[in-house]
């Protein structure tokens, strides 16, 4: 049953993952959708359960065979990382409609009404497809439980009813009904535990990204590529996960971390002290530090923290990172503009809407190779940093990533990866 399920698992992910060569963010809302997608098929099946029943004068109810159905998918929900009480209820409103449409189908076949033909299999048809549909079902509500948690999911979703019933089933579940399995997936809770043990139950890992710092990761066009992508795809091999990339932000990460949006996060992550207060890091695989890029003829006028820090300096800087922690603590004179697209930054300085931005020196080295007209103002670095994995603290899984990943740098894989991600940036320039 396990390897059956570890099957379903890897096959419903194709719609969250993709070739190494064109690897792109999962859709979160269309998670959610899919998740009312199983739910109606999983109804629509009722009809063929129910012709067979009638056809043998079986009853609609098996008492003992519901509850272990129900006990199965609640434990396999538990090992997942969902409240077992939220899913039971889900789950039970789901059988208790189950039974509806199929009492309903019965009363009109009983009324004159044709049954469906050919009759299926209940056996070695119609069980083993709602088994399927059942195990489809678990995986995209373990993609889309951060959706369900949102304060605001009811208000988002207010056409969800409709695709639990679509025009197949508007006869046989009410919207009333249809509401009351939202509200169910609305009310569904993750539950704290240990990483690994969550991770091999789903096949899944999902590795947060903000997709707007190259080299480390980009997704111009839709695709992401990067040191951090292509190291996240070994890391996700590495451990027998499927990789499923979830679009973060500066400003937003460790609040995605914190509700669950990912397992992990690599994007040039820097380790500071207030993400290590409420997040674990993995050992660093890149050490460098914040250093100003001017256009190039300007590289003297600021090389200095203190030459930059003056009335009238044009500072730009992307929001929520260290770059504007550095900043906002570092420069108090100088004119701050936060400009919120990191991917085009760049250009402000270039068209001379600024002067100068204070970032990472492998970002820079990348910007100088890429955009002809941009230069370092000085080969020093005002800083010192290391990044990182960023991990949940959880002692057992930091182990497995940080054993992987000592492999990687003493192999020269991690700094490959990083060079490659340079090469490859400067000949899209």
């Amino acid at each position: 049953m396990l390897q059956k399920i570890l099957y379903l698992a890897t096959a419903v992910l194709c719609a969250f993952t993709a070739r190494a060569d064109d690897v792109r963010f999962a859709d979160s809302q269309q998670a959610v959708v899919e998740v009312a997608d199983l739910m109606a098929q999983r109804l629509e099946l009722m009809q063929f359960v129910a012709a067979w029943k009638h056809a043998r004068s079986m009853p609609i109810t098996d008492t003992a065979r519901e509850q272990a159905v129900l006990d199965a998918t609640v434990a396999r929900a538990t090992a997942l990382g969902i409240e077992a009480s939220s899913a039971r209820t889900l789950f039970t409103l789901q059988i208790e409609l189950a039974r509806d449409v199929q009492s309903q189908w019965i009363d009109a076949w009983r009324q004159g009404a044709l049954p469906p033909e050919p009759l299926r299999d209940l056996n070695r048809d119609l069980r083993p497809a709602l088994d399927d549909l059942g195990s489809r079902l678990l995986q995209q509500i373990y993609l889309a439980l951060p959706e369900f948690e949102l304060a605001d999911f009811a208000a988002r979703t207010e056409d969800l009813g409709s695709r639990v019933r679509p025009a197949a089933l508007a006869g046989r579940v009410s919207e009333a009904d249809a509401q009351r399995l939202v509200q169910a997936l609305g009310a569904l809770r993750r539950t704290e535990g240990l990483a690994l043990p969550r991770l091999q139950a789903a096949s899944v890992l999902r590795i947060g990204m903000t997709g707007d710092y190259a080299p480390f990761s980009s997704d111009a066009g839709g695709t992401l590529t990067g040191a951090d992508v292509a190291m996240a795809l070994d890391l996700a091999k590495a451990l027998q996960l499927q990789p499923v990339f979830v679009r973060t932000t500066w400003p937003t990460l460790m609040q995605d971390l914190r509700a669950g949006r990912f397992d992990l996060a690599m994007s040039g992550i820097s380790i500071t002290p207030e993400r290590a207060a409420i997040a674990a890091f993995s050992a660093p695989y890149q050490h460098g530090g914040k250093t100003p890029i001017v256009r190039c003829g300007k590289q003297a006028q600021f090389d200095t923290v203190a030459e930059i820090d003056r009335p009238g300096v044009r500072v730009v800087v992307n929001p929520g990172g260290t770059n504007e922690q550095f900043v906002r603590e570092r420069l108090q004179r100088a004119r701050l503009t936060v400009h919120p697209d990191n991917r085009n930054i760049f250009d402000e300085i270039l068209a001379g809407r600024a002067d100068v931005m204070v970032t990472d020196d492998v970002e820079v080295e990348l910007q100088v190779r890429k955009r002809p007209g941009l230069c370092r103002a000085t080969p020093q670095t005002f800083t010192h940093s290391d990044k990182a994995i960023l991990l949940p603290q959880d002692g057992p899984f930091a182990a497995r990533v940080n054993e992987w990943l000592a492999a990687e740098v003493k192999s020269g894989g991690a700094a490959q990866r990083l060079q490659a991600a340079l090469e490859a940036g400067e000949e899209r320039s």
